[in-house]
């Protein structure tokens, strides 16, 4: 059984003016999160119909996911999309491998 992996997802919907620098902000910070000790991914997923961004990161344990939540990256990705006239929602998610998702099928 693997080990959970601890993950945010923030859903940020951007000023209309603002969409493409904050969008090259976010992708910038993003390639800085995916250095940190811990992260697993990090991205910027985008709909070209959809007014918001999603910034999802997942991260191999509850500590790593607690110190990237107080470190500077964090805390530019917040005030920078308060900056730019963003409002951000951020949801929490560990996932749990309890069964194998494909179980063998007999013969």
């Amino acid at each position: 059984m693997k080990a959970p992996m601890h993950a945010v997802a923030c859903f940020v919907t951007p000023d209309p003016d603002k969409r493409e620098e904050l969008l090259q902000t976010l992708r910038s910070l993003a390639k800085a999160i995916r250095g940190e000790p811990g992260c697993l991914v990090c991205s910027v997923c985008l709909e070209e119909t959809s007014a918001f961004f999603i910034v999802v990161s997942g991260w191999a344990s509850d500590p790593d996911l607690r110190r990237h939540l107080g470190s500077e990256h964090f805390q530019v990705l917040s005030g920078a999309s308060r900056l730019l006239g963003a409002s951000a929602e951020v949801g929490f998610l560990v996932s749990q491998h309890s069964v194998d998702p494909f179980p063998a099928v007999p013969p």
